[in-house]
């Protein structure tokens, strides 16, 4: 990279690896404080998945799975810092709104659903959960609510019981060897990962990195002179091959 960038195109790819770090390290920061929290439930008759195969998804995961008495919920961690705000249905993060993220807590939720028996697909919910924003649980216009942290064990624990125990031990075991077995590959953070991920069949294409003028300068000059040599390389052959014959001959040329 020193060699084929400028200073100020080396600087912006350093800022942008720095930010990527920064997220990741910060999602999983904050995935693994919801985990802490969501262990409360355990007493409670819950029983939780962390860090899941996200069903039909080549790459991407699910931060956590409760399972209990309220049902089966899809929660997702997202430790955003600035100002959070839930107005008309909307959620926005520093006045920006964030559709994108409920869209894909509802598409998680949507693939859990699928995965279990038809009489306990109305039994799945999503949330989003803000890790250290203090939100009581609010309902979006996408039907995916959002809670803070220090709310989220109350909130699950005061859903409709809509499962038995029994129910709750079935779906459990179903759901760790459909979402957690051994075909399930390498996983990563959502903080990392595109909710539009495709799935194995149609896998994305790599990305060519894109040439800078820098580089393609170089490589031309590199050409050029690869060429010259060529060409000295030719002309010394020449002028070798015409000596040469020239003293195979030199015996039977005419003397005066």
């Amino acid at each position: 990279m020193r060699r084929d960038l400028t200073a100020a195109e080396l600087r912006e790819r350093l800022a942008a690896a720095e930010r990527s770090h920064h997220a990741w390290t910060s999602g999983a920061e904050g995935e693994r404080l919801v985990a802490q929290t969501l262990g409360e439930l355990e007493t409670h008759g819950w029983h939780l998945l962390h860090d899941v195969h996200w069903p039909g998804r080549r790459s991407a995961n699910l931060d956590h799975v409760a399972v209990g008495p309220g049902g089966v919920v899809v929660v997702d961690a997202k430790k955003w810092s600035g100002t959070v705000r839930i107005s008309d249905g909307h959620l926005r993060q520093n006045g920006y709104r964030r559709d994108r993220e409920l869209e894909g807590v509802a598409r998680a939720t949507a693939a859990v659903a699928a995965l279990l028996p038809p009489e306990h697909r109305a039994s799945t919910r999503g949330l989003l959960c803000l890790v250290d924003q203090p939100v009581r649980p609010t309902r979006t216009r996408s039907g995916v609510p959002v809670v803070g942290r220090t709310h989220l064990v109350h909130h699950l624990r005061s859903l409709n019981a809509t499962l038995t125990s029994d129910d709750v031990d079935q779906l459990t075991h179903l759901l760790r060897a459909q979402l957690d077995g051994p075909r399930s590959p390498a996983l990563t953070t959502t903080a990392a990962v595109d909710p539009a991920t495709p799935s194995p069949q149609a896998p994305p294409a790599r990305a060519r990195r894109p040439v800078s003028r820098r580089t393609a300068r170089h490589v031309r000059r590199r050409a050029l002179a690869a060429f010259v040599v060529v060409l000295v390389l030719l002309f010394l052959t020449s002028m070798l091959v015409t000596r040469l014959v020239g003293g195979l001959f030199a015996p039977f040329a005419p003397t005066g």
